[in-house]
């Protein structure tokens, strides 16, 4: 459970302070593979759609926050609907029965509410 706390953790702060990095490591990358690199400051032009119809939103908006951003926030989803808060009491209390280290974990109080968890 400490693994999921961490994750869910380190995915906010990608999402909040690691896209300037991110850019930087593409940008260095596409420079030193002698690859062009978009102007972030131009316009997004998105495939198969004439001007008129564009969307008026820069390269570094399209890339921040529509791909970026929304990947991040897809992978958060998925781990809340994976371990919801009840599956989560679950198995914290599941794992008070861990053999590891002579059950080094068990937990007495854990174990209670297991049972009134169950019945």
């Amino acid at each position: 459970m400490s693994l999921l706390k961490t994750s869910k953790k380190r995915f906010k702060m990608m999402r909040e302070n690691d896209w300037e990095y991110l850019l930087e490591e593409v940008s260095s990358f596409c420079i030193k593979h002698d690859i062009d690199i978009l102007n972030m400051e131009d316009e997004y032009k998105l495939c198969g759609r004439s001007r008129r119809k564009s969307q008026g939103i820069t390269n570094l908006h399209y890339f921040c926050y529509e791909l970026f951003n929304n990947i991040i926030d897809m992978q958060l989803t998925k781990l809340d609907d994976r371990f919801t808060e009840i599956s989560t009491e679950l198995l914290l209390y599941v794992a008070c029965l861990s053999s590891n280290n002579s059950f080094s974990t068990f937990n007495k109080e854990k174990l209670i509410l297991l049972t009134l968890f169950l019945s």
